[in-house]
Formats: C-alpha cells, sequence, structure tokens
C-alpha cells in the first residue's frame, strides 16, 4: 500500500508540474514572437518615413516647397511592402493575409502617415526663414507615421485552465493591438513617429546638371533650380553693393555691371573646371574649384582638382 501511494503521489505531482512547465513554454514562445512581429511593425512605420526623403519634394520655378505627394508616395510604398511583414518586395494589388507563426497569428500591418508633424514640434515657417525658402510656399512641414497591427494567441486552448490557476489563459492569449510608437489607448495608436521634410539637396535630374557661365548675357543656365537659388539670395544680400564702382570712380575708370550675376557650377563629369578664357590667375585658361592648378603664378600653386573631393581628399 505504500509503496502504491508513493507511486501515485509521483504521478500527481509530475503531472501538476507539466501543466506548469507547459504553460510557461507555450507563453514564453508567443511572447517571443510578439516581440519579433512588434519590430516589424516599427519597421514599416520608420520605412515609410525615410522612402519619404528619396522623393521630390520641391519646385523652385513653382516656389512649392515639400511637397505632400512625398508622403502619400511614401504611405503607398510602405503598405504595399509590409502588409506581409516582409518588406523586401512590394505586393501591388494585394491586401496581404494573417500571418500564423508557431503560436501568434498576426493580422496585416497597416500603414498611416499624415503629412503633418505631431503636435508641439517646431518648425520652421517661411516668414521666419532667410534667403529663398521665405518666398516658398510651404505645403507640407513635415510627416508623421505610425503602423499596426492586431495579434493573439491562436493555439493556446482551455485544458491550462483548471481551477487552481485562478486566472483565464484566454485573458492573456486576446486579441490586442501592437503600435509601432507607444501603446493603443481605446484600440487605437496614438503615438507618432514624426520627421521634418526636405533639406533642398539635388533631387532631380536637373538639379544634378552642370551650369556653364553665361559671361555677361544673363541667360539661365540648365540646372534652372540651382541657378535661381542662387541668383535670389545674390540679390537678396545687395548683389553687387557698389563697392567696385566706388573704387574705380576713385581712380578715374570705368566700372563694370556689379549687379550682373554669374554662376559657374561644374561636377565630376567636367572635372570640376570650365574653360574661359585667360583671365585669372595669371593668365589661366581654365577656371577650377579650389584647389586648383597655376603653376605660373609667382608664388606657383599646383594642386589639381581631378579625382580629389573635399579639397584634397584624393579617390582612386
Amino acid at each position: 500500500m505504500r509503496s502504491r501511494a508513493a507511486r501515485g503521489q509521483s504521478l500527481v505531482e509530475t503531472s501538476l508540474g507539466l501543466m506548469v512547465f507547459i504553460t510557461i513554454l507555450m507563453f514564453g514562445i508567443y511572447f517571443a514572437e510578439v516581440g519579433a512581429l512588434t519590430l516589424k511593425v516599427q519597421e514599416a512605420a520608420n520605412f515609410a518615413m525615410w522612402n519619404a526623403t528619396g522623393r521630390v519634394m520641391h519646385d523652385p520655378e513653382q516656389q512649392e516647397w515639400q511637397r505632400a505627394s512625398a508622403v502619400t508616395g511614401a504611405l503607398a510604398e510602405a503598405n504595399g511592402r509590409y502588409v506581409d511583414y516582409d518588406g523586401r518586395s512590394r505586393m501591388d494589388g494585394s491586401g496581404g493575409v494573417p500571418l500564423q507563426l508557431a503560436i501568434a497569428r498576426a493580422q496585416p500591418i497597416q500603414v498611416d502617415c499624415e503629412a503633418e508633424l505631431p503636435a508641439g514640434v517646431p518648425t520652421l515657417r517661411p516668414a521666419d526663414a532667410q534667403g529663398p525658402l521665405a518666398s516658398m510656399r510651404v505645403l507640407t512641414e513635415g510627416m508623421r507615421c505610425t503602423a499596426s497591427t492586431q495579434l493573439r494567441a491562436e493555439r493556446i486552448g482551455r485544458f491550462m485552465e483548471p481551477s487552481f490557476f485562478q486566472a483565464s489563459q484566454r485573458r492573456a492569449a486576446a486579441t490586442f493591438r501592437v503600435c509601432a510608437a507607444g501603446r493603443a489607448s481605446g484600440g487605437q495608436c496614438q503615438g507618432r513617429f514624426g520627421m521634418l521634410l526636405d533639406d533642398w539637396g539635388l533631387s532631380t535630374v536637373e538639379e544634378g546638371r552642370a551650369c556653364p557661365l553665361s559671361v555677361n548675357s544673363g541667360a539661365v543656365c540648365g540646372n534652372r533650380d540651382y541657378y535661381l537659388w542662387a541668383e535670389r539670395v545674390y540679390r537678396t544680400n545687395g548683389g553687387g553693393g557698389g563697392a567696385g564702382s566706388a573704387l574705380a570712380g576713385l581712380v578715374g575708370s570705368e566700372s563694370v555691371n556689379e549687379d550682373q550675376f554669374f554662376m559657374s557650377f561644374r561636377g565630376e563629369e567636367d572635372r570640376y573646371q570650365e574653360n574661359i578664357g585667360g583671365t585669372h590667375a595669371g593668365g589661366q585658361s581654365v577656371w577650377e574649384t579650389t584647389p586648383f592648378s597655376a603653376p605660373n603664378l609667382g608664388r606657383p600653386y599646383n594642386t589639381p582638382r581631378q579625382n580629389r573631393w573635399l579639397g584634397g581628399v584624393r579617390v582612386r
């Protein structure tokens, strides 16, 4: 009788222990999957924001700054890529299907972006700006994004709900909303990631073109945006200023038109130089962005610009 009782006690203790162990194991797997899926939700919101920065957001000729179309385009791209939690390819025309892991079941990710900044974020108004920006029509000062999904534990049944647990595991396994930023309130994601838009960084084909010097013609080069903006800065700051004319008048010389705007913008395809005739640097015919090569000066200077960036940094 004693041996049978001992063996029965061990079986009961093992059964009770296994129930606790299985509960901990299954919820441990579930919480790990929730963590991994939450990171994908955050990634989807961040993708939308960074994707917007690579889109055309301004048109200086039309006086438009920070176009909202960059936000809507990035939103569509993010929803197309992350609806299946992958992000490596776009799923056009598909709303996605729920993702089932070992235990966690997740609904397709929904990315939500607006062409405005989160409340309380300071902004740069055109009236506060200097130079070209002061005349722009700001269509949107920035953007804010979040992403969300609904998760639940799919394969945790009621067999782990005996009375001695004093709580229902089904409550922990119930559906809840995951937000990219913050926690859901009333089933809605209130938190948002915010980003200021547009730094005017040569983001179109036209803005990457060279701008040859147009001496005394006043012609605008093919890089209209860059040329017009640089000229506007020049005009805003007083143009030539008249100092040269005043100096010429003192010695009885004829002055040039100091308010004539000259601009030469050359890139790597032109070896950062332009031939303007023997008019500068001791008769040098090629104008180079510094450092330049002028071996015939009284104090020779010979630092070729070819294959160099940012001054003396050589590119091999």
